[in-house]
């Protein structure tokens, strides 16, 4: 009885030595969390609105944006945008007799500023085998500073909404509406992520941007007509009345198109679409277990 108390004993002891390594071996595979991470990216910027009405992804624009994240835990994160993005489009560039005898266009610099929920699909822990890759999905809100302009007929700049193309400044009716450099956006996000090391990360990320505006391109509603750019009617100088006049009707030929015909659709919003590629910098430790 003695010796089998003492075997049992031994065995007891090898086993708790041999479990207690494994554990170990087991938290120290799991403990590396990435606490937060912050990247850098850049890629192609397409827009969609009354000059781009078939949604064509041509002419090709670009972007580039910086992020802040930090992880809940290893599939949730919260994280702050800062995207730089260029749109512009031409009616010449349109396919369509119509939009090509309009002959508008536009450039618009954006600066976008938002707050967005991610949610990574798989367990993702950098440098941990079989953790180093997964699939992403953010959602959030926030602004962005948009300020339309293009060039007149003697490639001079205008800033398209301190003239008021659409009668926002004219006494007489019209449908324009006046509208602020600042607007809403909603981004829709969806991407991958592979680790490359333990501290940095390689992603693509394609976003799809909704907005609360649809003068992006400074085209919404109808023609305010000759009249509301009259000395009298317009609540602006003289200068801006003749740009304002020059640029809401900008065809070629025939009569100016009368107050009240179609120049864009005030129906549908303007949005835009990001692909982006980029690194990331993962930092921080959490030295408990990682639950699987």
């Amino acid at each position: 009885m003695v010796m089998i108390r003492s075997f049992c004993r031994k065995l007891f002891y090898l086993l708790g030595v041999i479990s207690m390594g494994t554990l170990t071996l087991h938290a120290q595979y799991q403990s590396y969390q990435a606490r937060g991470e912050v990247g850098i990216s850049v890629g192609t910027a397409h827009y969609f609105g009354d000059l781009n009405p078939e949604g064509r992804l041509s002419p090709v624009h670009y972007s580039a944006g910086v992020y802040y994240q930090r992880y809940l835990n290893n599939y949730i994160g919260a994280r702050i945008n800062i995207n730089y993005v260029h749109l512009a489009a031409d009616d010449q560039d349109n396919t369509n007799p119509a939009y090509k005898q309009r002959q508008l266009n536009f450039t618009n610099n954006l600066l976008e500023l938002s707050i967005s929920g991610s949610f990574n699909f798989f367990n993702y822990a950098p440098g941990n085998e079989g953790h180093n890759f997964t699939p992403y999905v953010a959602v959030g809100i926030g602004g962005i500073y948009s300020a339309p302009y293009t060039f007149d007929d003697e490639g001079k700049k205008v800033k398209l909404r301190e003239v008021g193309t659409e009668g926002q400044y004219s006494s007489t009716p019209h449908d324009g509406q006046k509208y602020s450099n600042f607007t809403m956006v909603f981004p829709l996000s969806v991407g991958i992520k592979q680790a490359l090391s333990e501290k940095l990360s390689l992603f693509a990320e394609l976003g799809y941007r909704f907005t609360r505006s649809d003068y992006l391109d400074d085209v919404s509603s109808t023609y305010a007509g000759v009249d509301a750019f009259a000395p009298g009617n317009y609540k602006g100088s003289a200068s801006q009345a003749a740009a304002a006049l020059s640029l809401q009707d900008r065809h070629k030929g025939g009569s100016p198109r009368e107050r009240g015909w179609q120049r864009g659709n005030s129906l549908a919003k303007d949005s835009y679409l990001l692909m982006q590629v980029g690194l990331s910098y993962n930092f921080g430790k959490c030295n408990c277990p990682l639950v699987f």
